[in-house]
């Protein structure tokens, strides 16, 4: 990721377009389905039951569910995007009634070609959904000369001047086809509105993402997982990955994954920050995810290695570099795949090296998602300061994850027995935290709660009240009582076992020997099992219980020999490959 040469401040030109009254032209907030078009590719397995399966979730209309010929490679040339991507869409656009436009031609001159302009002059619809199948990259053209073919590509400085461009970005400024260069980022002139209803082709920008990521099944499944979290609320914990970078120019990602912990910690959530450099460790206790914004690693890493990672229905995950979504469709390589594939319902990416302040901004994603209640297609628009570029968003652009307020939630919750009202009631709790409200008086409130004694949510919330107050008896209990429950999680057991043992140690070391006892019992395999086998060996020594000395340094002993031998069967296995290597490709002759 490189942060952009100050001389781009060039680069933020503003699309001249007739601010429509878009009080008449605006579908309203109701809308859904109607103002979806959903474009599948006919030629890939796969891409029209991803859109069936969409517009029967969504009640898009049928006319406005569109198939293109087009190849089935991830990447399009420039020419054939416009052969088999943008002029059918056009076509089928304002054939159907969905679009009209005002076109006029710009004649050549000085031995640039004309060119068509157009304007969207009303709408139906506002969102493009392009399905698993269709390509997302498109390759910059090398026979592409902008000093003959784009009269207003000189403004772009040097290092931004590429026609290549992610298909989802290039279709967002459809409706102005024609009015910006495209040799190099445009900017958006609805960038950071709070209000969503500018949003909107009249005003020359389409909303655009997709159902993608590594299987037909994936993509089918985040609309699904949308449409949970709109009924139940997006619960869970969120959790940001800073890289403790206080000034120059990589300071920026730090400054924006900053801001989208404070749109998350005014929401209400438990919300973690890491502000170490490195990732987030694989030891990590990354327990029941909604939310999460980090970087910057070009593999998922650290705790992201893991099998499985606890998202919750609906979460949204987002890894800051400048190839997170090259491979968007492999689950095991760079960050969107994985992310997808391990159960995130929307994620955000670049295809190419984009530049950092030419990412999309996460912090005014978050803010507009949880302060102004914006759809993922509205918050990921307003996020993107420039578009013709390498940005995607993946997720249905329809899902509004904090349509319902806390207060509705917990209400609903409550009236059905649902036990997902614990999770309404910690993020009402910790917005009355933040605003001030006694701590004492909100823990009692919790402790009165019907769910308090079966739901592992409620009682690791309120140990963790009493632990803040420096009361671990109480701490304790609770925590006990949450790890006694069968509705927790393991990374969620993970983080309670240590915690309780850090408790313990204070009063009942005895206690806390048998905590971490537990923790090993229940994660033998647990990436930090050696640093909590340690802690043990010296409470037992404080003990003085000798059997346990004997036999925790037994333990020890066994992890440091299979970490040699597994040292030593890496560098065997990278020698072998290095030799290989060497045996494909031998040296050529003099």
């Amino acid at each position: 990721m490189k942060p952009i040469l100050r001389n781009a401040s060039a680069c933020w030109r503003i699309l001249v377009v007739v601010v429509a009254a878009f009080c008449a032209a605006v579908p309203g907030a109701s809308a859904g389905g109607k103002e979806v078009v959903v474009v599948y590719n006919k030629n890939s397995p796969g891409s029209r039951a991803v859109a069936d399966h969409y517009a029967d979730q969504r009640s898009v209309p049928a006319d406005q569910l569109i198939g293109l010929d087009v190849g089935t490679d991830d990447s399009i040339s420039r020419a054939d995007y416009r052969r088999q991507i943008q002029e059918p869409l056009l076509k089928e656009l304002t054939g159907r009634g969905l679009v009209e436009f005002a076109t006029d031609i710009v004649p050549a001159r000085n031995g640039r070609p004309g060119r068509v302009r157009y304007q969207a002059r009303a709408s139906k619809v506002r969102y493009i959904l392009l399905c698993h199948g269709v390509p997302f990259r498109i390759l910059a053209d090398p026979g592409y000369d902008p000093k003959r073919d784009d009269d207003m590509a000189e403004s772009n400085p040097a290092h931004l001047r590429t026609d290549g461009a992610s298909v989802d970005s290039e279709l967002a400024l459809l409706p102005v086809l024609g009015q910006y260069p495209l040799y190099g980022p445009t900017g958006n002139r609805l960038a950071i509105t709070t209000n969503a209803a500018l949003i909107n082709p009249v005003n020359g920008v389409f909303m655009v993402t997709r159902l993608d990521g590594p299987t037909p099944e994936i993509a089918k499944g985040l609309v699904d997982k949308a449409l949970v979290a709109e009924r139940d609320g997006l619960n869970g914990r969120a959790f940001f990955d800073l890289r403790n970078i206080t000034n120059g120019g990589y300071a920026t990602g730090d400054r924006w994954i900053t801001n989208a912990a404070s749109a998350a910690k005014r929401a209400g959530f438990e919300t973690v920050v890491d502000n170490r450099p490195e990732i987030i460790g694989l030891g990590f206790p990354f327990a029941q995810v909604a939310l999460y914004a980090g970087w910057y690693d070009s593999e998922a890493k650290g705790v992201f290695e893991l099998p499985a990672n606890e998202f919750m229905p609906g979460a949204i995950a987002y890894h800051l570099h400048s190839f997170s979504a090259q491979l968007l469709r492999n689950a095991s390589a760079r960050w969107v795949g994985p992310l997808l594939a391990k159960g995130a319902a929307v994620t955000l990416g670049c295809i190419d090296e984009p530049y950092l302040e030419i990412t999309p901004n996460i912090g005014v994603f978050f803010e507009r998602l949880m302060d102004n209640q914006f759809t993922v297609g509205e918050a990921a628009l307003a996020c993107q300061v420039f578009l013709s570029w390498h940005n995607v968003v993946i997720g249905d652009p329809l899902y509004r994850p904090f349509g319902k307020s806390v207060l509705e939630l917990e209400a609903q919750h409550l009236a059905s027995g649902n036990p997902l009202a614990a999770w309404a009631q910690v993020r009402k709790v910790n917005s009355y935290l933040l605003a001030g409200r006694d701590a004492e008086v909100l823990r009692e409130y919790l402790i009165e709660q019907p769910g308090a004694t079966n739901s592992s949510v409620l009682s690791e919330k309120i140990a963790r009240m009493f632990a803040d107050r420096g009361r671990y008896k109480q701490a304790i209990e609770w925590s006990s009582r949450s790890l006694g429950l069968p509705d927790g999680s393991p990374q969620q057991h993970s983080r309670l076992w240590r915690n309780q043992a850090d408790w313990q140690k204070v009063l009942d070391p005895e206690g806390a020997f048998r905590s971490l006892e537990s923790f090993a019992v229940e994660f033998p395999h647990h990436p930090d099992i050696y640093g909590v086998r340690q802690q043990q060996l010296e409470l037992a020594k404080d003990l003085r219980r000798k059997p346990e000395i004997a036999r925790i340094e037994k333990e020890l002993d066994r992890y440091r020999n299979a970490a040699i031998e597994a040292g030593k069967a890496a560098e065997a296995k990278a020698k072998a490959a290095e030799a290989e290597a060497a045996a494909k490709n031998p040296p050529k002759k003099k």
